[in-house]
């Protein structure tokens, strides 16, 4: 491994600085295709990804698995690397290994703030993945009140069906989730203009 990326797994600004310094490719790969981004993006190295990125580090470049750096930032729960890439212009929608997108991925893992970045920078609410089930339907099915919530109150399209032909009140009901089968109720009506 290139003592670009072992000093990126390690959060290690100054030396990544003499590395790149002294010319080394900021987008150097390792046999899996990560680069030095993606491993500062796993481990949460939000100063280390800084500098990759301000030195020409290729923010959506993906690994030979089609994860990015922020699906790295993702599947850690590294909200402080995901912000700044999504800052910096990074896809909020980068498909997911399980299908879907990295949405998916943490609504069913109960990563709120990660839900929140991600919803917030333009990422599909209504994406499916292989199962058919939405962000929403993932955050039902484990029980995350918070993401459930905050899903119901972006433009998530209710009447989606996943692989089994269940809705996300069909999940909720299913999981005696009554209080989400209420506002669930409430917000179809809303937007149905039978709520004043």
């Amino acid at each position: 491994m290139s003592e670009l990326i072992l000093a990126s797994q390690k959060g290690d600004v100054d030396s990544v600085s003499r590395v790149v310094g002294e010319g080394a490719d900021i987008n150097e790969a390792d046999p899996n295709g990560n680069t030095a981004l993606m491993y500062a993006a796993k481990h949460g190295f939000t100063d280390t990804a800084r500098f990759l990125l301000d030195n020409g580090a290729d923010i959506n470049r993906k690994n030979a698995r089609g994860m990015s750096a922020v699906t790295h930032a993702c599947r850690n729960n590294q909200v402080g690397v995901l912000r700044l890439l999504l800052s910096r212009g990074a896809d909020p929608d980068v498909p997911d290994m399980d299908g879907g997108n990295v949405l998916n991925f943490a609504a069913c893992k109960g990563y709120m703030e990660i839900v929140r970045s991600l919803v917030q920078n333009g990422a599909d609410v209504n994406v499916s993945d292989k199962e058919g089930n939405t962000p929403l339907m993932c955050a039902i099915n484990n029980k995350f009140a918070g993401i459930i919530s905050f899903l119901i109150c972006r433009n998530t399209d209710l009447a989606i069906t996943n692989n089994k032909n269940k809705t996300a009140m069909d999940l909720a009901k299913e999981k005696n989730m009554m209080r989400v089968v209420t506002d669930l109720k409430f917000k179809l009506a809303e937007r149905q203009g039978q709520v004043s």
